[in-house]
């Protein structure tokens, strides 16, 4: 491949990173006579045909970044079927090499770094960017300079937070990922402040406030459990750092601080570091929900140029129902599949699985409901048996049962989710693509049965093994649960 000019320009001399569908590498532009790195993306390896499309819009809005602290894009396009971007080579070293090396930084240097990284977010999040994958690996540290990586491109690739990898990276970002998007919600600004967080407690004690050996089990953590105070790992930093910390590491994400309070803050504590706080804007309050109506979701609104960052596809069948229902809902269950798989690895649970997880589907509030909530009243004890309605709503063509539609939904995007925890691998990436022909055909009622066995029978046969393949046929047993 090293001889082809991709787009009659660029000649790709040596590979220099990979993950995911995409592989970067180190070019010359003939044209220009410079070096450049390349990302290339495999577009015959994905079945959606709007893909070329989204990856094509994110290349403009990308390159719309002038920020110092942003990796330069030059070009982009589609090359039959080879998406690719050109960016600037950079040359120095990443964060996590820089931490791997020497171990972590002082609370100069760390602040330093945080500084910049924010002011990098800062404008891609006003062009409308998410960078999603904030993390020692995709900060560069190139000429005293801190730059940001990989802007979420490879998101765009089959929408399950499959990441393009930069040069000599790799990818595993469950240990700086946020609760909603360990949990497949929609993410935004806030997501990526939640990963500074990680990325402070990193930089000064050498290790993210989660961390193990199985990502299913720090994404659950990710939701679950309250992260460690900074303090409490690294007793000579500044109070207020600590408490700023603690408010980047809110699992809510209307109670973390926004990158210009973020920014404010880091500024005051370089200039006053035994200062004991700072200002720091006090949480915005939920909305209050009008009587008779269900909370609003907890999460802040974002608009992208150019239309919404791309997330995990809801069922259409389903979509009606998750936007109204998604606090006390989606939310919720997604943590209990995170948790039931992590507790599975850990050798908890194993047994009434599917019992468990069907009663919590159905159940309104986050507490297992005795009985299935049918949408209309059920039959009178004096009906006649002839015309009571059978056991098997789902086979109505009339009103669907909006607990059950929710509950498949969110089943759907768990499996999801599940198979986007793995590991990087090629079992990963083509069960991943898998997955969306079949979830598409299960929400939409086409032989979901069938098509949940195949799928359960391609999980068996592929190079799957051990907690990775439980991880993935717990979460297809929750859809299983609602057939």
């Amino acid at each position: 491949m090293s001889e082809k000019l991709l787009a009659g320009r660029y000649r790709l001399e040596n590979e220099i990173g990979a993950g995911g569908m995409g592989r970067v590498w180190r070019a010359r532009d003939v044209r220009l006579d410079r070096e450049v790195a390349v990302k290339t993306v495999d577009l015959g390896r994905v079945s959606d045909p709007s893909v070329a499309g989204r990856f094509q819009r994110e290349i403009i809005l990308t390159a719309k970044l002038t920020n110092p602290h942003t990796v330069t894009v030059f070009d982009g396009g589609v090359d039959g079927s080879t998406a690719y971007l050109v960016m600037e080579l950079l040359r120095g070293e990443s964060l996590a090499d820089a931490i791997s090396r020497r171990g972590p930084l002082s609370l100069t240097q760390t602040l330093d770094v945080a500084r910049q990284v924010v002011l990098g977010l800062s404008a891609a999040h006003a062009v409308g960017l998410v960078h999603r994958d904030i993390k020692p690996a995709n900060v560069m540290l190139s000429d005293g300079r801190v730059k940001l990586l990989d802007f979420g491109i490879a998101q765009l690739i089959g929408q399950a937070d499959t990441h393009l990898t930069a040069p000599a990276m790799t990818i595993g970002t469950a240990a700086y990922m946020s609760p909603e998007q360990a949990s497949g919600h929609r993410v935004d600004a806030a997501t990526d402040l939640y990963a500074l967080g990680c990325l402070i407690m990193t930089m000064l004690t050498g290790r993210p406030p989660f961390e193990g050996d199985q990502a299913v089990v720090v994404a659950s953590n990710q939701i679950n459990t309250p992260p460690p105070r900074l303090l409490s790992r690294r007793p000579d930093a500044p109070a207020a750092l600590d408490a700023l910390v603690a408010r980047l590491l809110s699992k809510n994400p209307l109670e973390r601080p926004d990158t210009a309070a973020t920014l404010r803050a880091l500024e005051q504590i370089q200039a006053d570091p035994q200062a004991p706080t700072v200002a720091l804007p006090q949480p915005a309050a939920p909305p209050m929900p009008q009587p008779g109506t269900t909370p609003m979701p907890q999460t802040r609104a974002y608009t992208q140029v150019g239309g919404p960052v791309p997330g995990p596809s809801v069922p259409a069948s389903a979509a009606q129902s998750l936007r109204h229902l998604q606090p006390a809902g989606s939310w919720w269950i997604a943590g209990v599949l995170v948790s039931l798989m992590a507790a599975i690895l850990a050798g908890g649970i194993a047994a009434n699985l599917t019992g468990l997880v069907s009663k919590q589907l159905f159940s309104g509030t986050g507490q297992p409901s005795k009985s299935p909530s049918p949408s209309t009243k059920s039959p009178t004890p004096k009906t006649t048996p002839s015309k009571t309605p059978t056991a098997k709503p789902r086979t109505s063509t009339n009103t669907p049962d909006p607990a059950r539609s929710l509950g498949l939904a969110v089943a759907l995007k768990g499996v999801e989710a599940a198979l986007s925890t793995l590991p990087d691998s090629d079992a990963k990436t083509e069960l991943l693509n898998q997955w969306e022909t079949a979830s598409a055909r299960i929400a939409a009622s086409q032989t979901p049965k069938n098509t949940l066995t195949a799928f359960d029978k391609a999980i068996d046969a592929s190079e799957l093994e051990g907690w990775e393949k439980q991880v993935v046929l717990t979460a297809t047993s929750a859809v299983r649960a609602l057939l």
